[in-house]
């Protein structure tokens, strides 16, 4: 068994590239492939913040040569595994973060999936993740700033002769005039792998300290990860009805009972 390692890259904060990672591993381990998912914003780590989990030893202390990474690997969700950073600012500057390719590789043959969330935009620290990726997720907004940093990733991914699984879009339904699909995937040269819609759930699972695809596994955005997560890992899944179709059903159900009574 040798994971194949996929890195979630945004050029632009607020794509919720954190959340895509979470959730598409959680989703992943819940088909019961075993799944890893990695926190290599070494600035700004906040996978371990949001799945509330208690750390002790992180990648961090793992990159800066004071622990193991076996040590540094928790459980998390459908029996995630997560290697989460650490917030504190001495370990940051403690960090030799030219040791991240080595750290990944002496666990890569413990999984079959391993997901490793970028740092936003363009570094030396988001490039190393890029280099480390079989293939790449671009996630983005609908909007002319999100495509102009994932045209600028993915001009330094070509660059890098790395692999693209494709885009996630992330957030829409917010906003009037959104990018259409085909002007994204014209001017990416890149598949949409999902449509999201912008859905309170995924804040509210972030409250609960659990990913969304666990805590409302029926909302639009767990549907969609959960299908991508089955493509990923080759599983042919029946489709699932989401909350918001569920929501229509019994809406209209409810219009034809008071239409009835009327009569």
């Amino acid at each position: 068994m040798t994971a194949k390692i996929y890195s979630i890259i945004s050029g632009k904060g607020g794509t919720g590239s954190t959340t895509a990672v979470i959730n598409i591993g959680a989703a992943l381990a819940g088909f019961a492939q075993k799944t890893l998912i990695v926190d290599a914003d070494l600035g700004m780590p906040t996978i371990g913040l949001m799945l509330g989990l208690e750390t002790r030893i992180t990648l961090h202390d793992v990159l800066s040569g004071e622990a193991e990474v076996r040590d540094a690997i928790y459980d998390g969700p459908n029996n995630l595994k997560v290697l989460p950073g650490s917030i504190s600012l001495q370990s940051f500057m403690n960090t030799d973060q030219e040791r991240l390719a080595e750290v990944i590789e002496s666990v890569r043959e413990d999984f079959e999936f391993i997901l490793i969330d970028s740092p936003t935009g363009i570094s030396k620290n988001s490039l190393s993740v890029i280099s480390l990726a079989d293939e790449i997720i671009q996630m983005m907004n609908p909007d002319i700033a999100s495509l102009a940093g994932a045209m600028k990733v993915k001009a330094i991914a070509d660059s890098m002769s790395k692999q693209f699984f494709g885009v996630i879009v992330n957030r829409t339904g917010t906003i009037n005039n959104e990018l259409s699909a085909e002007r994204i995937e014209t001017t990416l040269g890149l598949k949409i792998l999902e449509n999201l819609p912008e859905d309170p759930n995924v804040k509210n699972s972030v409250a609960f300290k659990a990913p969304a695809v666990v805590k409302y596994p029926g909302s639009p955005v767990s549907v969609g990860f959960n299908r991508l997560s089955a493509e990923i890992a080759g599983i042919k899944v029946p489709a699932v009805e989401t909350f918001v179709e569920e929501k229509s059903k019994k809406q209209k159900g409810k219009r034809a009972f008071m239409s009835m009574k009327r009569k």
